[in-house]
């Protein structure tokens, strides 16, 4: 053998040894950051206002591990990490602007902890993402992951249900219902996604297992809004399934619907003398959603005093019970009487992260899923390879958007369905998976 046969063949032998350590890294990254996600250290242990102030040790140096991890993997592959970075550069903006909060936060301590979290868990995302080489396979590996995670709810239902059953509905391993039913709504779309696109019978089915047990734990946790928005995310997602067999003329169709709909509500709105209340009604049993109107009015009017920059990220609550913002309310509401600590978000994303960052970069991170959101639709419609994948990241994107409006997760730090779309996010962003080598999933 020639010399230069011998380089070509060592320089093979190195490249099939530094992939295998991408894909040894990918896995086991990913299998970290799915459990710290989904499988929350604090379950079974109600932490104290003080407690939540301080933060979860842990979780630091648990999170602070995979960002060392994932900075490697990321220089294994840095022409796909820059890729997906570029793809998201609204969303990079905000996780830097929100670093930036603690110069003029009011507990610069707690917005910097909370904020290099923030980051951490960005560059976490960042990494895995970009050893990312087949999204379908990426896409089985959730499936998996959170059809174990459901089963494991409902065994912990079985056996244990004075700890998992509330009086308001399950909370299985979570500490409260609307948690649990968000991760099952997120596991319903993956499965049902996964199903869809499988290519053998067997997948097909073990998509569809996954898809019903998640929809089980679903109805059992009596969330409202996650059952809501489950049923139309499948809706949707058959929209999606149709058109890729319908082409063109279906997206024209679909557009000329959603016209319609649009008029439609306009002429709700005319017809109920613009009274959004009144209108609500016709629709609502509830109006007020179970109170959160209040909580909503309450947060606005502290939003609107620090309107352009926030308190800080992380620094309006949680920040102990002397300076709880609720702690300074007269007793004669519920909000008043409520005791301290036990209400730590505003029930509305875009409220919330008004409340830390201000307005205008709130806008500019709905702007940065809305750009995600256009971006997977698009390859979900005329994708040949990994239609589903998108799909899934489409689906879970527009939820989250439509989650937001009763819950708080946009852009926080350590929450369910902030660190999936983050990962999404950057995932889709990701250059041709089709070409990619592959090697990992």
């Amino acid at each position: 053998m020639s010399l230069a046969e011998n380089l070509i063949a060592a320089s093979s032998r190195t490249r099939a040894v530094r992939l295998d350590w991408v894909a040894a890294g990918h896995f086991l990254l990913l299998v970290g950051f799915l459990a710290f996600t989904f499988a929350s250290t604090q379950s079974f242990y109600p932490q104290t206002v003080a407690e939540r102030a301080a933060g979860s040790g842990f979780d630091r140096l648990f999170v602070t591990a995979m960002a060392v991890l994932a900075i490697f993997l990321i220089g294994a592959r840095s022409e796909a990490a820059w890729t997906c970075l570029r793809g998201n550069k609204l969303m990079v903006a905000v996780v830097l602007f929100s670093l930036a909060s603690f110069v003029w936060s009011d507990f610069p301590e707690l917005t910097l902890r909370r904020a290099t979290l923030f980051v951490l868990l960005t560059i976490v995302a960042v990494g895995i993402a970009a050893s990312i080489d087949d999204l379908p396979r990426f896409h089985a590996r959730l499936h998996r992951a959170l059809f174990a995670l459901i089963v494991a709810n409902l065994a912990v239902t079985v056996l244990w249900p004075a700890q998992a059953i509330t009086d308001i509905g399950v909370a299985g391993l979570y500490g409260q219902k609307n948690e649990a039913g968000g991760v099952a709504m997120i596991a319903v779309v993956v499965s049902a996604t996964y199903a869809f696109g499988a290519q053998r019978r067997l997948d097909r089915v073990f998509g569809l297992l996954g898809a019903a047990c998640a929809l089980v734990f679903l109805i059992l946790t009596r969330s409202k809004t996650s059952i809501s928005l489950t049923f139309l995310g499948l809706a949707v997602g058959l929209l999606f399934w149709i058109a890729q067999r319908g082409g063109p003329r279906f997206a024209l169709l679909v557009f000329g619907g959603l016209s319609a709909a649009v008029v439609a509500l306009l002429g709700l709105v005319m017809a109920s003398d613009f009274n959004g209340q009144e209108l609500l009604g016709k629709f609502l049993t509830d109006t007020t959603f179970t109170g959160r109107n209040e909580l909503w009015a309450f947060a606005w009017r502290a939003a609107l005093q620090r309107f352009w920059l926030g308190y800080g990220y992380g620094a309006f609550w949680d920040v102990g019970a002397a300076y709880d913002p609720l702690a300074r309310l007269e007793p004669g509401t519920w909000l008043g009487d409520v005791e301290v600590g036990v209400i730590n978000e505003a029930h509305n994303g875009y409220i919330e992260l008004c409340l830390h960052i201000g307005l205008p970069m709130t806008c500019v991170a709905v702007c940065a899923i809305v750009n995600a959101l256009f971006v997977s639709t698009r390859k979900a419609i005329t994708a040949r390879a990994g239609a589903a994948a998108y799909a899934m990241a489409a689906l879970l994107l527009f939820l989250h958007l439509l989650h937001n409006q009763t819950e708080a997760n946009l852009f926080m730090r350590g929450t369910s369905f902030c660190n999936l779309v983050f990962l999404l996010c950057f995932a889709v962003a990701r250059d041709n998976f089709a070409r990619a080598p592959r090697h990992v999933g």
